[in-house]
């Protein structure tokens, strides 16, 4: 049984986590720019530049929602890249509402 549990891929062994805190999937010259990347600003660790990058993400993201948000707001009409990001936003907004619906109908029970 310890010997399955050895090679039990589902975990990371000791260190490891450390080591590889993300498996991305890029291709060698992306991951060789992530990691000098990483050198250069954060003295070769990947994951202060990983939540560099996420957060910056998320900022890029809510500015864009936001200006979509905005041109609907005058009365513009979504272009059709826009039209994706339109469905998923309307999509998580209402997953929100569903999702805040249960919580409040099991806080009642």
């Amino acid at each position: 049984m310890l010997s399955h549990l050895e090679t039990d891929r589902r975990c990371k062994a000791d260190g490891e986590h450390l080591e590889h805190l993300v498996k991305p999937r890029f291709t060698d010259s992306e991951f060789e720019l992530i990691q000098s990347e990483a050198a250069r600003r954060h003295g070769g660790r990947l994951a202060p530049l990983v939540h560099e990058a996420t957060l910056l993400g998320l900022e890029v993201i809510r500015e864009r929602r936001q200006a979509l948000l905005s041109r609907l707001a005058n009365g513009e009409t979504p272009g059709e890249s826009e039209q994706h990001e339109l469905e998923q936003l309307l999509a998580e907004m209402a997953e929100r509402q569903l999702m805040g619906n249960s919580i409040d109908y099991q806080e009642q029970a």
